[in-house]
């Protein structure tokens, strides 16, 4: 039994001696390398200022943590450009191209870069949107950005 936790200790001792040696010496395996290229995994999001990053490396970036764009659409009936109450929403009838995707609006948008700037545009068969096209910068990390398309109805 003490030959067991003896040989334990030192494992462990072995073990946390490579890994202090390798975390401060600047060594990094070659496989994890060769991972990096396959998967083509970025660093941007790692934070090496603590003592838990440098043994386990940092956390990927999550979905979250990048911009969301939110957009609705209404029939603006005093042409204010703001949504009043009983002013109806519009949906499924605008339609909104952003990164040259389109998508019908109400619209969830996640997954934009941060620091990217990006084009809006809007359109619809039925009504004419006040607000056709609109330039959307994804400033900070988590941003969410809601966008109220005030339409009228057409001439």
């Amino acid at each position: 039994m003490v030959k067991n936790i003896s040989f334990i200790v030192f494992l462990v001792t072995v073990l946390l001696n490579v890994l202090f040696f390798n975390a401060f010496c600047g060594i990094r395996p070659v496989w994890a390398d060769q991972s990096e290229t396959e998967f083509n995994i970025k660093n941007e999001g790692l934070k090496k200022d603590n003592i838990f990053n440098l043994f386990f490396g940092g956390a990927p970036l999550m979905p979250t943590e990048n911009g969301i764009v939110i957009i609705d659409a209404f029939l603006d009936l005093n042409n204010n450009q703001l949504w009043d109450t009983g002013e109806k929403p519009l949906d499924k009838v605008v339609i909104c191209v952003l990164d040259d995707i389109e998508y019908p609006v109400p619209a969830f948008i996640p997954g934009l870069e941060n620091g990217a700037n990006y084009s809006l545009k809007c359109m619809s068969s039925e009504y004419e949107p006040t607000v056709k096209q609109k330039s959307v910068f994804i400033k900070k990390r988590g941003e969410i950005i809601k966008i109220d398309v005030p339409c009228r109805l057409p001439d």
